[in-house]
C-alpha cells in the first residue's frame, strides 16, 4: 500500500512538473499569437510564396500581406487579390507584369478598419481566378475592449522570450487604468499582447505597413543591413508616432565610429535629439497583475531580480523624441529582461498616450466613435426629415382627394391615368431640385491638420482629420499617396460596411469609402519630402531676420531663437522676407486666439444626452458593446501638441511635462493648404485650419 502511494505521489510530481514546463514554453512562444500564416500556391508555371504574420492592427492601421511570385511560364500580366469570404473586408488588389524567368515581390497592404479578420488570397489573370491558386487568409482580431495592448514587432530570426514583457506591458496597463473590467486580455489567460518576431528579410519596404504597429526593436547591425527602402520605411514610421527600438548598439558615449552615429545622421540631425536618462524611482517598480481567466480575483505580487535583469549601474537605454515618435537606443540585447525593466521602459517613451494604438490617433479605426459629431460641415445637416414630410404631405394630398375632387367635378376620371404619372414625375423632380439646392454635385470638406517640418532631415510629417460630403462620388474613388495612411472615422454603433482598394499605381480607394450625399470623415497620417525652409537669422539680440522659403504662407508665425525668446510676424507671405520684433503678451494671446478657430465641437442644438448619433439622426439609441474601450480625439498626439502650440510651445511628441518654448523652433497658421491630400481633385474647403510647426 506504501509502495503504491508512493508511485501515485511520484506520478503526480512528474505531472505538475511536465505541466509547468508545458506552461512555461506556451508562455515564451508569444510570437505564435500574431496573426496570420505562410504558404505556398503552385500551379500554371508559378509558384506563389504568401506571408501574412503581422502583429498589431488591432486598433487600425495596415496589415502587409507579403507576395513573392516565380514565373516559369511567358511573359504575364496577374492581378493579386485580397477578397471577403463571409466577413466584410477591404478588399485590395494589385495588378502587376511578370516576365518570365522573373521573381517579383510585392505587398497587399490591407486597410484594417472593421471587425472583420478573415478574407481569402487569389491570383488571377484576365479576370478569372487561377484554378488552385487561392487560399484563406486570417487577418489581425479588432481589439476594441482594452487599451494599452502594444503590437510588438521583434526582428529576429527566431523565437524570442517576451513573457517578462508582456507581464510589464500587463503590469502598466492595469495601473494605468488601462484594462477593462468586461473581459479582454489578462496575463494568465489565452490572448495578451499582440506580438511577432520576424526575419529581416520578411520585413516590408512601406511605412504605411508598419502603421498598425506600436513598437518595433531590431538590433542595430540588422538595421545596418537592411535595404534602404526598408530603413527608410522605419524611420518614417518612427517620425510618423511609432517607437522604434535600436538593441545591441554599444557604447555610444566612447564609439567614434560610426554604427550608432550613423544611424542618428540617418534619423535626425544630432543638433535635434534632446536625449533623457530615465530614473527608475522606488514606487515605479513594476507589479505583476494576474488575472484568474475564469473570473477570479487579481492578485498582485512583486518581482524579484531575475537572470537577464537590464543593468542599473550602467544607464542600459536612452531615448529620444523623433518627429512625432520616439527612439530608444540599448547598449545592449534587451531580452528577455524582467516585467520591473519593460515597466521602466514604457514610462520612460511616455506611458499608453505613446504605446497605445488608439490613444495615439485619438480613435479606433476598428470601430465607431461618439466625437464623429465634433467635427461637422457646417451648413451640411442632417435628412431634410420635415421638408420630406411636408413634400410627402402635399404629394399625397394632390395626387389622391384633390386630383380625384377636380377631375371628378369636371367629368374627367379617365385623365387619373396620365394626372398621377405627372405629379409623381412632378414631385421627383421637386425633390430632386431641392437636394441640388441644398448640397449640389459638389464636394465640400473641413480640414484641420497639424504638420511637423524638420528642415535638417527635409522631412515632414501631417497628422489630418477631414470631413467630406460628395454631393455625387467621384467615379473614379479616392486618390492618396502610397506614404500616406488613411482612415475611417464613423459614428458610434455603426460600422465601415465595405470598400475596395487598388494598388495598381497609387493608393486608389474605388469603391465604399465615399458615398453621396452621406457624412464621411477620416484621418489621415502621411510623410513627405519637404525641401522648403524657414531661413532664420539674428541682427541683433531682440530682432529677427525670416526668409519664408516654403510654398504657403503664415498667418501668424511664432519663431523661438537659440536663446528661447519668440518673435512674432503676423503675416509672412511665401517667398517674403519680414524682420520679426520681440513678441509681446497682447500678440502671443492672438496667436492662441488664431490657433483655436473653428475648434471641435457639437453643433448648435445637438442633444448632449443619450447617445450622439442617434439624438442626431432622430434614431432610437442602440446598445453599445459593453466593456468597449473609449478613444477621445483631443487625446492623441495631433491634438495634444495643439494644446501645446497654444502654450507657446513647439513639442513634437506631446509627451513633456514642461511647456516652455523650445529653441530654435517655430510654430504657425499655414494661408495655404500645406501640401495636405484631400482624396478628391475638387472640393470646397469650409472652415478648414492647418497648424504647422518645426525645427529650423
Amino acid at each position: 500500500m506504501m509502495h503504491h502511494t508512493n508511485c501515485l505521489l511520484l506520478f503526480s510530481r512528474w505531472s505538475l512538473a511536465i505541466g509547468l514546463l508545458l506552461a512555461a514554453a506556451h508562455c515564451s512562444v508569444l510570437p505564435a499569437q500574431a496573426s496570420g500564416e505562410s504558404f505556398s500556391l503552385v500551379g500554371h508555371d508559378l509558384q506563389v510564396d504568401v506571408d501574412s504574420r503581422w502583429a498589431g492592427c488591432g486598433q487600425g492601421g495596415y496589415c502587409p500581406v507579403r507576395v513573392r511570385v516565380v514565373n516559369r511560364g511567358p511573359n504575364r500580366t496577374l492581378t493579386f487579390r485580397i477578397a471577403k469570404t463571409y466577413q466584410s473586408v477591404v478588399g485590395v488588389r494589385q495588378t502587376i507584369e511578370v516576365p518570365q524567368n522573373a521573381t517579383l515581390a510585392i505587398t497587399l497592404s490591407v486597410p484594417m478598419v472593421n471587425l472583420s479578420n478573415s478574407a481569402q488570397f487569389r491570383v488571377e489573370e484576365s479576370g478569372s481566378v487561377l484554378e488552385n491558386m487561392k487560399h484563406s487568409v486570417g487577418l489581425p482580431e479588432a481589439n476594441i475592449y482594452e487599451l494599452g495592448l502594444p503590437g510588438l514587432l521583434v526582428v529576429a530570426p527566431g523565437v524570442v522570450d517576451l513573457q517578462a514583457f508582456e507581464d510589464g506591458a500587463t503590469t502598466f496597463r492595469h495601473t494605468s487604468g488601462g484594462a477593462s473590467t468586461s473581459g479582454g486580455v489578462y496575463h494568465g489567460g489565452y490572448r495578451t499582447s499582440n506580438c511577432v518576431a520576424l526575419p529581416s528579410n520578411s520585413l516590408p519596404s512601406s511605412w504605411i505597413d508598419y502603421s498598425g504597429l506600436d513598437i518595433v526593436s531590431i538590433p542595430l547591425t540588422e538595421l545596418n543591413k537592411l535595404p534602404k527602402g526598408t530603413q527608410a520605411a522605419l524611420i518614417q514610421w518612427t517620425r510618423c508616432g511609432g517607437t522604434l527600438l535600436v538593441t545591441a548598439a554599444g557604447d555610444w558615449e566612447s564609439a567614434s565610429g560610426a554604427p550608432a552615429k550613423l544611424l542618428i545622421s540617418d534619423v535626425d540631425s544630432a543638433g535635434a535629439w534632446s536625449w533623457a536618462e530615465p530614473q527608475l524611482a522606488d514606487r515605479d517598480v513594476a507589479q505583476i497583475v494576474h488575472q484568474d481567466t475564469s473570473g477570479g480575483t487579481t492578485t498582485i505580487s512583486t518581482p524579484t531580480a531575475a537572470p537577464g535583469e537590464w543593468s542599473r549601474e550602467v544607464m542600459p537605454f536612452r531615448v529620444a523624441d523623433v518627429g512625432f515618435g520616439k527612439l530608444a537606443l540599448f547598449r545592449g540585447q534587451p531580452f528577455p529582461g524582467t516585467a520591473q525593466d519593460w515597466f521602466w521602459l514604457l514610462k520612460s517613451i511616455g506611458g499608453l498616450p505613446r504605446w497605445d494604438w488608439g490613444k495615439r490617433h485619438g480613435e479606433s479605426a476598428r470601430t465607431g466613435t461618439s466625437d464623429f459629431l465634433l467635427f461637422l460641415i457646417p451648413g451640411v445637416g442632417g435628412v431634410p426629415i420635415v421638408m420630406f414630410l411636408v413634400l410627402i404631405t402635399i404629394f399625397a394630398v394632390v395626387i389622391g382627394p384633390l386630383n380625384y375632387f377636380v377631375l371628378a367635378r369636371r367629368k374627367q376620371l379617365h385623365l387619373l391615368l396620365l394626372t398621377i404619372p405627372s405629379v409623381a414625375l412632378m414631385t421627383s423632380l421637386v425633390l430632386f431640385g431641392y437636394t441640388i439646392v441644398a448640397h449640389g454635385f459638389s464636394v465640400k470638406a473641413r480640414c484641420r491638420s497639424l504638420t511637423f517640418v524638420d528642415q535638417t532631415a527635409q522631412s515632414a510629417v501631417t497628422f489630418s482629420r477631414l470631413s467630406l460630403y460628395a454631393g455625387q462620388a467621384p467615379s473614379a474613388g479616392m486618390q492618396f499617396s502610397r506614404d500616406t495612411a488613411v482612415y475611417p472615422i464613423w459614428p458610434e454603433n455603426e460600422q465601415f460596411e465595405s470598400g475596395q482598394v487598388d494598388w495598381t499605381n497609387s493608393q486608389n480607394l474605388t469603391s465604399g469609402w465615399l458615398r453621396s450625399r452621406t457624412r464621411t470623415q477620416f484621418l489621415t497620417v502621411g510623410h513627405r519630402t519637404e525641401r522648403g525652409r524657414l531661413e532664420v537669422t539674428s541682427s541683433g539680440p531682440d530682432k529677427l531676420t525670416v526668409a519664408n522659403g516654403f510654398e504657403w504662407g503664415f498667418e501668424p508665425l511664432v519663431v523661438v531663437n537659440e536663446q528661447g525668446q519668440l518673435f512674432v510676424g503676423k503675416s509672412v507671405p511665401a517667398g517674403a522676407s519680414i524682420d520679426l520684433q520681440p513678441a509681446t503678451e497682447a500678440e502671443l494671446k492672438e496667436v492662441s486666439t488664431a490657433l483655436q478657430r473653428h475648434p471641435l465641437e457639437r453643433p448648435a442644438g445637438l442633444a448632449t444626452t443619450g447617445s450622439p448619433s442617434s439624438s442626431y439622426w432622430g434614431g432610437a439609441p442602440k446598445y453599445h458593446l459593453y466593456g468597449t474601450a473609449s478613444w477621445q480625439h483631443h487625446e492623441s498626439l495631433m491634438e495634444t501638441a495643439s494644446v501645446r502650440l497654444r502654450s507657446g510651445a513647439v513639442i513634437p511628441s506631446g509627451m513633456r511635462a514642461e511647456y516652455s518654448p523650445v529653441p530654435r523652433t517655430f510654430y504657425g497658421l499655414a494661408a495655404q493648404t500645406p501640401h495636405i491630400e484631400l482624396g478628391v481633385p475638387k472640393v470646397s474647403k469650409i472652415n478648414s485650419l492647418h497648424t504647422v510647426m518645426g525645427r529650423w
